[in-house]
């Protein structure tokens, strides 16, 4: 019995020791594991990504605002456009239908050609302004992210960065905000702005 107890005790020393050993050793796993991890975003103290929010860019981009802003005044306009033609569509077309009873064949005919070319003649431009603005829109897009390239291209010549992501809401579950470099990127293209200005 006496040899059973000290032989379990043994048994059970050995566990508690090798329980003992995974617990320490996890703990430096996961040390170095934040580490290795730091690293990836790291090297040399120095953040390889960073990311700006665009959101926060489209707000306070003086250029982007003066840009979307011109936009909407044109997108305006040609609403008040379409809506005008269709004003005059529809004026045009009850006042035919009123005079329809009273006209014969011939002149109904006419009267059906005319709606229908001005229906057409309506779709047309609507089709055409709808084109115009999504190319302006698209361009607009453009000409922004050309100028935030330019700047970033700058802004990381000494490579401080390998990635500069954009982050939009939706898009990413988890974000670093110390790898934020959004008030930098705006006060640097707004400057930008305002020198090529003078």
């Amino acid at each position: 019995m006496k040899n059973f107890l000290l032989t379990l005790n043994i048994v059970l020393l050995v566990l508690v020791g090798y329980l003992y050993y995974l617990h320490f050793n996890n703990d430096k796993r996961q040390s170095h594991d934040t580490k290795s991890t730091k690293e990836t975003v790291q090297v040399n103290g120095k953040s390889m990504v960073a990311y700006i929010d665009l959101d926060s860019l489209q707000n306070n981009y003086g250029y982007y605002q003066k840009l979307k802003n011109d936009f909407e005044k044109k997108q305006n306009q040609a609403n008040d456009e379409i809506t005008a033609l269709q004003k005059k569509y529809q004026s045009r077309a009850m006042e035919l239908q009123q005079k329809a009873a009273t006209m014969n064949q011939k002149q109904q005919e006419a009267a059906m050609q005319e709606i229908n070319k001005m229906q057409q003649e309506l779709q047309v431009k609507k089709q055409s302004i709808d084109n115009e603005l999504y190319n302006d829109n698209s361009k607009m897009k453009e000409e922004i992210l050309r100028r935030i390239e330019d700047f970033l291209k700058g802004y990381n010549r000494n490579g401080k960065y390998s990635y500069i992501f954009s982050y939009e809401p939706g898009f990413m579950f988890y974000k670093d905000s110390t790898l934020n470099i959004t008030p930098d990127v705006i006060a640097g293209l707004n400057k930008l702005d305002s020198q090529n200005r003078k």
